[in-house]
């Protein structure tokens, strides 16, 4: 669906909100009422649902009387989770981007004078009733620790002694601790860019420019990106809209946030518009982030955004310098299998079951030698890249061999030493997935041609 489909699905589901919210929170067990999509088998689908949260998620048949959830209501369809905290992503200075930039821009690392960690500055706005220059970030941020208002703030850290100040770039003026939201002063003589740091590949490539043209409101299924201290640039979708709002991580990236993130601004990618306030992850693994709305939080700040100049050129020294603090790899022939996988039945229950084993796989490639060697002597990245050439373009065959290895050998070995090496989770799976796998690779020319042939078990569907 489009973006304004989505919005008048959302639309729908909010107008009826508080009365299923008030109906679905006198069954015993439920902790929380949302608006989101749906999660099957661990992956996110595209179907707009009231979200239950409960405490422990249990069997159907083991639910007393009394207790069991609907599948719907008021014809619209209900999904069951587990309730997860909010944790907020305050950072301790064991991450990555220390750095001090001469010209200042949002997601790159801030500390407040008496702070015990670190967060990131989110963009720069303008309050409304003076039109004074400050910068935005979190309360966790700016008021963490022994921080309070008029504390220093300083980038990447506030630092003092007997007889200086160093770094700082402003005082902690206010904020608000329900919405998680909180500004600092600009001092005249620090220089800023109202953007977001420019983020390049590793061959020199933009990836993301940085750009922000305004604030608009989070929509269901919206694909949106930050930039933030810890994990640099990462992507996601909305996936939750009531009563918070969270961002699912998007392929190719594995994490959405970690801690020393909150303050990022959420930007939606097809717009460039800001649509919230990173604040916290639903667990530890950092795949799931949690925003406030923009809207809400420069209401309660009464501040405006200062918007990027599409037609300016940011050039100036931090760019070029700082730049590359977050590289990303040239752009990966997976990310266009993975779009391909996404659109066929099969292809999504690969993408399910990849994800499961995507880090273990990974760290064979990157730390066990015996995998690592039979990876590049099967022509592994060729394979891969391959696979990706053929989702781009369907005209394209998949070769018989690449560099003398035929793709059954190729298959043969890089089994092999998975069967040596994997995890018995993993070893599972091969054996449950990997003959049809097998099967369908070694006869199919095509990305199309194979998820034709792929016969998954009905189990995993």
């Amino acid at each position: 669906m489009a973006g304004e489909e989505w919005a008048a699905v959302q639309d729908r589901l909010m107008a009826s909100y508080d009365e299923v919210r008030d109906e679905l929170l006198g069954i015993p067990g439920v902790v929380e009422v949302g608006v989101g999509l749906r999660r099957r088998a661990g992956r996110i689908e595209d179907e707009a649902v009231y979200v239950v949260s409960v405490r422990t998620k249990l069997p159907a048949a083991e639910v007393p009387a009394g207790e069991l959830i609907p599948d719907s209501i008021r014809g619209v369809p209900i999904d069951v989770e587990e309730y997860t905290e909010p944790i907020p992503l305050l950072g301790f200075g064991d991450e990555d981007d220390k750095r001090n930039y001469g010209t200042k821009v949002g997601g790159v690392s801030i500390r407040a004078e008496g702070a015990g960690g670190h967060g990131t500055l989110g963009c720069f706005c303008k309050r409304n009733d003076d039109n004074s220059v400050v910068l935005l970030s979190c309360h966790h941020v700016l008021f963490d620790g022994n921080a309070e208002e008029d504390s220093g703030v300083g980038q990447p850290r506030y630092d003092a002694s007997c007889c200086c100040t160093c770094n700082e770039m402003g005082k902690v003026l206010k904020g608000d601790k329900n919405v998680d939201c909180a500004i600092a002063s600009v001092k005249s003589d620090v220089k800023f860019f109202p953007k977001i740091r420019r983020i390049k590949r590793s061959d020199g490539t933009v990836e993301e420019e940085g750009l922000i043209l305004g604030v608009a409101a989070p929509v269901l299924a919206q694909i949106v990106w930050k930039v933030g201290k810890t994990t640099g640039l990462t992507r996601g979708k909305v996936t939750k809209f009531a009563p918070r709002i969270e961002i699912e991580v998007e392929p190719p990236f594995s994490t959405f946030a970690k801690p020393g993130d909150s303050g990022s601004v959420v930007v939606e990618k097809a717009t460039g518009m800001v649509v919230g306030l990173l604040r916290a992850i639903t667990t530890s693994d950092g795949k799931t982030g949690i925003m406030r709305r923009m809207a809400d939080v420069l209401a309660v700040l009464n501040i405006s955004l200062i918007p990027s100049d599409p037609n300016a050129v940011y050039t100036e020294a931090y760019d070029e310098d700082g730049e590359e603090l977050f590289p990303l790899p040239a752009a990966s022939p997976f990310d266009s299998l993975v779009g391909r996988l996404r659109d066929d039945e099969a292809g999504r229950t690969l993408l399910r079951i990849a994800d499961r084993h995507v880090q273990e796989c990974l760290a064979l490639v990157n730390r066990r030698r015996e995998f690592t060697v039979a990876w590049h002597r099967s022509r592994g990245p060729a394979w891969l890249a391959s696979l990706g050439r053929s989702a781009r373009d369907p005209i394209y065959r998949i070769p018989e061999q690449i560099d003398g290895v035929e793709r059954a050998e190729a298959l043969r070995r890089i089994e092999l030493a998975l069967a040596a090496e994997a995890s018995d989770d993993l070893r599972a799976d091969l054996a449950e997935f990997g003959p049809s796998l097998a099967a369908a690779f070694g006869a199919g020319s095509s990305v199309d041609d194979i998820l034709g042939r792929l016969r998954i078990p009905a189990s995993a569907r």
